[in-house]
């Protein structure tokens, strides 16, 4: 999953188009996701076409489809900013994730090669590699690898793509979680159950185990939605 930050990155060349608006969206979605543009960032078109060397046609196409995902808040006569993390999003991401993934799961235990479940090893090995480094950007990213290396075992590519959009406001979250103490072994640990009950090619323990790692979001999204109603609570 691993992609430039807009905003961290040398200012490029000017983006040829494969679509220009689509690696622009593409861009700023990792950079929402990945926390280097936060909640309430203020976005402007001429800044960010400034920024990518192209003009502000395709820089706001993309900003307008992340406003569609809930992801950008668009004011006319006022401004463009980030959209705040909203609880109500993030719970109908997470349910809906736990659904699709604890049954591909399940049939990538009937279908995976021993090739792709030993590749799903070296993706834990990578995994606590990183989190040794202290370097919760690259755990975020070895954790999208492994789910999306699940998908792929278990011929759902195309399942896999059409969730991609959906999972952004949970995402958001996840990255955040992994950067609180220990919850990057805690990931690695589920991982590890995930693993061994597909080398096994039991899809109940297979199941259980997605389950368990997919609702381990679940009191950082609480948190979230006392101190969105509690305002004064927040740190």
């Amino acid at each position: 999953m691993t992609r430039d930050s807009m905003f961290s990155a040398p200012i490029p060349p000017a983006m040829k188009p494969r679509s220009t608006a689509q690696n622009i969206f593409e861009m700023m979605r990792t950079d929402i996701v990945l926390g280097v543009l936060k909640p309430l960032d203020p976005l402007r078109e001429v800044d960010i076409a400034a920024r990518l060397g192209v003009s502000r046609t395709p820089v706001r196409e993309a900003l307008l489809r992340l406003q569609n995902l809930g992801l950008v808040e668009i004011f006319p006569q006022s401004g463009t900013r980030v959209a705040p993390i909203r609880p109500e999003k993030v719970r109908a991401a997470q349910l809906i994730r736990e659904a699709v993934e604890v049954e591909v799961v399940r049939r990538a235990c009937r279908a995976a090669t021993d090739q792709a479940v030993d590749g799903l090893g070296h993706l834990i090995e990578d995994q606590m590699i990183a989190a040794k480094r202290n370097d919760p950007r690259r755990v975020f990213e070895l954790d999208e690898e492994f789910h999306r290396a699940i998908y792929l075992a278990a011929g759902l590519r195309t399942v896999a793509d059409e969730l991609e959009d959906l999972k952004s406001h949970l995402n958001r979250l996840r990255f955040v979680s992994v950067n609180w103490p220990r919850r990057a072994d805690e990931i690695i640990g589920e991982h590890q159950r995930i693993l061994s009950a597909l080398q096994a090619r039991d899809e109940a323990a297979a199941g259980a185990a997605m389950t368990r790692h997919l609702r381990a979001i679940l009191p950082v999204l609480d948190g979230l939605a006392e101190v969105s109603v509690n305002p004064g609570n927040a740190p």
